[in-house]
């Protein structure tokens, strides 16, 4: 087989930036290894982000929420012009009639979450609440190789092995909800804090992603007061979390790589799938949830587990310590020694 790797996924305002973010961190493990890597996507992109570490992408014409036949094809005539290779489908909306037919020319690589088994030769599900027994018995007899759990969690190198120091005063605190913020979290958190004199004194950085469609709203309400700054889209996401003592941030690949780093942080969902994944986190000791945005008593429990959470070094450094231990950042190089057979070996 040829030493190419192609990635189907996609971003917008809708799904946010995680499904792109975390299959290029898989595509840089493999271009590492002497991989060619193209991306192909339905939504328009946003350069900046394939920019920033140099990828090809295929702009396809196809709506990014229904897998039709003609993308499956569409996608193969790809393929077959710049040569056979894997391809990694990260889609919630990839059924197996679409999957079956990409199946039968190329090695299939999925990534998904769902109870659903899928036609594929890999199934990548990293979610540290995954059941895997459960998973174990549907795809019993098959052929697809599972990769499950936490160790498979893509996670970009400048976020592993760093040292990070949990201070007993916490003067800087991150908040981000990932690529986008359709639910405008981010312009109604500095809206409520504004007006609470005791965080006069903790500065914060809002990191926006490149799909918040509330940016200016954001922007204006931070403007209001001197110990906020905002961020869009930054290219040092791991200096950002370093030079933070507490993080709020949403479900998906952003908590993970706050874990990574060891920065103690409160988990907020903005989608009904996070709430699984950050519930076990939080019975785990990894965070601390505070709930979905769109519960009745959300702010008024966020603020509180704010309050404390500031005023408890001990509990900041014993969260930063489990994370620490949970989550090694080695996913990528795990999915690319399981799905190529190179370099495999134990990866400590």
């Amino acid at each position: 087989m040829k030493k190419n790797l192609y990635i189907r996924a996609d971003g917008n305002e809708e799904i946010g930036s995680g499904h792109i973010m975390r299959t290029m961190t898989i595509a840089n493990e493999f271009r590492k290894n002497g991989y060619k890597c193209v991306f192909i996507s339905s939504t328009p992109i946003k350069k900046e982000m394939y920019d920033r570490y140099q990828y090809e992408v295929i702009e396809i014409d196809n709506p990014y929420d229904v897998k039709l036949e003609k993308e499956a094809y569409d996608i193969l005539k790809i393929i077959n012009k710049y040569g056979k290779g894997y391809l990694l489908v990260d889609s919630y909306y990839a059924n197996n009639d679409y999957l079956h037919i990409l199946r039968q020319k190329t090695k299939l690589i999925c990534i998904n979450s769902t109870k659903e088994m899928l036609d594929t030769d890999y199934l990548i599900n990293d979610n540290i609440a995954c059941d895997k027994e459960y998973i174990e018995e549907v795809y019993s007899g098959t052929g697809t190789k599972l990769l499950l759990g936490a160790d498979y969690s893509p996670i970009r190198k400048e976020f592993i092995s760093r040292n990070y120091e949990v201070r007993k005063k916490v003067r800087r605190i991150m908040v981000t909800t990932g690529g986008g913020d359709h639910y405008n979290f981010m312009t109604e958190f500095v809206r409520r804090i504004r007006h609470i004199r005791r965080f006069d004194s903790i500065h914060f950085t809002m990191v926006s992603g490149s799909y918040n469609v509330n940016y200016q709203r954001l922007l204006s309400e931070a403007d209001k007061t001197d110990n906020i700054t905002v961020i869009k889209n930054p290219g040092n996401m791991a200096e950002i979390m370093l030079e933070s003592d507490l993080a709020i941030s949403s479900g998906g690949t952003t908590i993970i790589e706050l874990s990574v780093i060891g920065v103690p942080s409160i988990g907020i969902s903005i989608a009904e799938d996070q709430k699984v994944g950050l519930s076990f986190m939080h019975k785990k000791g990894l965070t601390r949830f505070v709930g979905h945005i769109g519960d009745g008593d959300f702010w008024d429990i966020l603020l509180d587990s704010l309050d404390t959470t500031i005023e408890e070094y001990n509990d900041r450094k014993i969260l930063s310590e489990k994370c620490r231990k949970c989550f090694d950042g080695k996913g990528a190089r795990r999915i690319f020694s399981h799905v190529t057979g190179e370099n495999e070996r134990k990866i400590i």
